[in-house]
Order: C-alpha cells, then structure tokens, then sequence
C-alpha cells in the first residue's frame, strides 16, 4: 500500500509538470496564432493545432490530477444526508466504481492505440504523427488507475481501523 502511494504522488508531482508544460505551450501557440493573424496579417496554420493538441493532453492530465486531490466533479445528494458507517460504506464503493470505470476506459483506449490504422494517421497542419494526442487517453486513464487505487486503499485501510 506504501508503495501504490509513494508511486501515485510521485505521479502527481510529473502530472503537475506536465501540466504546466502544456498550458505554456497553449499559452504560446495561441498567443503567436492571434499576434501573426491580426498583427502581422499572416495567420500561423500549425497554431490551432498545437493548442488543441495541448488541450487534449492538459484535460485527461487534470482530470487525473482532479482524482488525485478529490477534487473532480461529484453529486453528493446521498453523501450529504448519510453518516457514519453507511457513509463510509458508500465512499468506498464510489472509489471502486472510479477504479474499475478507469480499468475499462484504460482497456478500451490500449486496444485503440494498438489498432493498425491510427500508427498511418497524421495530422493535418504538421504532420504529426496522431499516436501524440491520442496517447493523452490511455496516458490520463493510467494515471487516473493509480490515484484511484490509492483512494481504494486509503478508505479500505480506514473502513478496516473503525471497524
């Protein structure tokens, strides 16, 4: 269990740099995008593409991140007005569910990137092979497998202490 957790916040600590990595490089593509276009009257056509790429990989890197810290979108209706065990019963089979929704989403999208056809596929502006954003999935789901095994654990271990 130490270990799942040393490894999920050392991913955490490459999530953040990442992060950071590709919101500069959005900030750059489309700040050069709109200076060519309206300055120099010369639009970029590789800077839209750029950005969207980032984009891509900056929200499964945040979505990570948001499983991480607890921090991602939730409906707590039913959490609100349950206490004590039963509540921790419920936190732990909602941190299952995200475990195994990441499991088959992960499992979807490895099948996807093994597929023959999307190695050929390039983009449209720079030619980039398209296997660089649509790695952004199994990447950020990955990602997403350890940190919620973490949370898995975690509630497991205090579910198991106050029982």
């Amino acid at each position: 269990m130490f270990l799942v957790h040393r490894l999920s916040d050392f991913i955490y600590k490459i999530e953040k740099a990442l992060a950071v990595f590709f919101c500069g490089i959005l900030l750059i593509a489309l700040s050069a995008g709109v200076a060519f276009r309206y300055f120099l009257n010369s639009p970029l056509s590789w800077s839209d593409e750029i950005a969207i790429f980032s984009l891509v990989w900056l929200t499964f890197i945040g979505g990570s991140m948001g499983i991480k810290l607890q921090r991602s979108a939730a409906v707590t209706i039913l959490m609100d007005k349950v206490q004590g065990p039963m509540r921790k019963t419920l936190l732990f089979i909602s941190t299952i569910a995200v475990f195994l929704f990441g499991c088959y989403i992960f499992a979807l999208s490895m099948k996807w990137i093994m597929s023959p056809n999307i190695l050929f596929q390039k983009s449209n502006s720079l030619q980039l092979p398209m296997i660089i954003p649509y790695l952004s999935v199994p990447v950020g789901f990955f990602f997403i497998l350890i940190h919620s095994l973490d949370l898995v654990l975690k509630t497991f271990q205090t579910t198991e202490k106050e029982a």
